[in-house]
């Protein structure tokens, strides 16, 4: 039997004013991808600094070595975050619908499944670890981008095969505080999100600047602060009463909440899944001179813009997910309409300084004038892409929460594989390195453009399905 008791945490989905609501819920979200945005920067400037640490090497540009190691790493630690989100936004939608729909048993059985999940996903991983690390790290290492080749392996190998061995506490991480969410609790999930985030900076000061440990203190840090935010998810899960469980006691796994998980959260693993894959091969054209590191740099600074968006989406995603499944489509089009706003209003901020500033924020990671000056350029290029991707993101969301997954799917194929890889390809056969950085922006207008009427006519097919479903009875208000 259905359990229909209302949630008393999660109604203030719908009740609450929207507006109020998006920004309660989306704050404590941005708050943490910012401080996490700021870890990235302040690990990678702690690693470039690794020169003063390292007295028995004798490179000339250590520094820079062992940020190009953690650079070509950089796409296999993706692959990570892809798996961890893949099950946690699978499980936030699913569990958010649930409650909009009053059933808990449901909610409840889906929660659990993401925490099996995230166990079998860490296995597959350290078999990864064991098995791929430095093959990879040699593809894309040579002496036209390291000073010292064999530095640049073992290093990059080593933070390769610890990061994903140990895993397990990042993918619990992102796990939990996605279940957490889905409820309606953001406050929660910034603190776990926090406490990780502040421990690995602190341990990244003292174990590279401290210890001299260089990149093995940063691979350390970054494993100490997952497991802490982990640990802290679970206490508030299982210590404080929430809307939702994952005790174990009793659970029995069901094909149903798999398949569910997997089908809602497919689009978001592909579409991090995807910035991996992306950056291994342009990795591949870019690793004749300076690319990787302007590629890798760039990343590290464009979190600070895309990450306010992300935290947005975090706590939009259960609001359009609760209210579609509430049938409430007047609160549904407001969260959506005003996360339109927010986001292109952060995106048209990031292009106004990556437009503006390229070569100071260049000049944080290297003081080599050649890497600066195609830096500079790079992010001049790549920041057009950034206001179409602002209404890419919230559309690629709310086909999400809609249950829409495979159309989401599709559109995050389109920006980030289908023209962007081509793209790459093309511009550099015509133009070389300075021409790939433009398949960003060719890549995210062209996928807007042809995806608009697709949202619209999902948004409208759904929205009729969910009203016809209570009109029979087969849900109830």
């Amino acid at each position: 039997m259905e359990n229909t008791k209302q949630i008393k945490h999660s109604d203030k989905m719908r009740e609450k004013s929207v507006g109020k609501l998006l920004f309660e819920m989306s704050l404590p979200a941005i708050i943490s991808m910012l401080v996490q945005a700021l870890y990235n920067i302040v690990d990678s400037i702690f690693v470039s600094n690794t020169a003063k640490t390292y007295v028995e090497y004798f490179g000339a540009n250590l520094g820079d070595d062992s940020f190009t190691a953690v650079s070509i790493a950089f796409p296999m630690t993706m692959i990570v975050i892809a798996v961890a989100l893949g099950i946690g936004i699978g499980a936030n939608a699913h569990i958010a619908r649930k409650l909009g729909e009053g059933n808990v048993e449901r909610a409840n059985d889906s929660a659990k499944t993401a925490i099996v999940m995230s166990f079998i996903a860490w296995f597959i991983l350290i078999i990864l670890g064991l098995t791929i690390s430095k093959p990879f790290i040699s593809l894309f290492v040579n002496e036209g981008n390291a000073t010292d080749v064999n530095y640049v392996v073992e290093q990059g190998a080593l933070y390769l095969k610890l990061y994903l061995c140990l895993s397990f506490g990042g993918v619990l991480e992102i796990t939990c505080e996605r279940i957490l969410q889905a409820t309606g609790n953001m406050k929660l999930p910034m603190i776990s999100q926090l406490t990780g985030a502040i421990i690995n900076i602190i341990l990244d000061a003292v174990f590279i600047l401290g210890f001299g440990w260089g990149v093995l203190g940063a691979i350390v840090a970054t494993v100490i602060g997952q497991w802490c935010a982990a640990g802290v998810a679970i206490c508030f899960l299982t210590l404080k009463k929430q809307d939702v469980s994952i005790s174990l006691k009793g659970y029995k796994p069901k094909r149903e909440y798999f398949l569910s998980i997997i089908k809602t959260g497919t689009p978001a693993f592909v579409m991090n899944a995807m910035g991996s894959f992306i950056t291994i091969i342009l990795n591949t054209l870019l690793k004749e001179g300076n690319g990787i590191f302007v590629l890798s740099a760039y990343f590290k600074v464009q979190s600070f813009i895309f990450m306010p968006v992300f935290g947005l989406m975090q706590g939009l995603m259960p609001i359009l997910s609760y209210n579609y499944g509430a049938n409430l489509k007047e609160r549904f089009n407001k969260a959506f309409k005003l996360a339109l706003v927010v986001s292109f209003s952060i995106m048209a901020v990031g292009t106004v300084l990556f437009l503006t500033l390229p070569e100071f924020i260049m000049g944080v990671f290297t003081s080599d004038l050649d890497k600066i000056a195609d830096g500079a350029y790079a992010f001049r290029v790549i920041c057009i892409c950034f206001i179409p991707a602002s209404v890419s993101i919230v559309i690629i969301n709310m086909l999400q929460s809609i249950n829409k997954p495979f159309s989401s799917l599709l559109m995050s194929l389109c920006r980030q594989l289908i023209v962007l890889i081509p793209a790459a390809f093309i511009l550099n056969w015509a133009f070389g390195q300075s021409g790939i950085w433009f398949c960003y922006p060719i890549a995210e207008i062209l996928a807007l453009i042809a995806f608009l009427p697709v949202a619209r006519r999902n948004y409208k097919k759904q929205f009729e399905y969910k009203n016809m479903q209570y009109q029979k009875g087969l849900l109830k208000a």
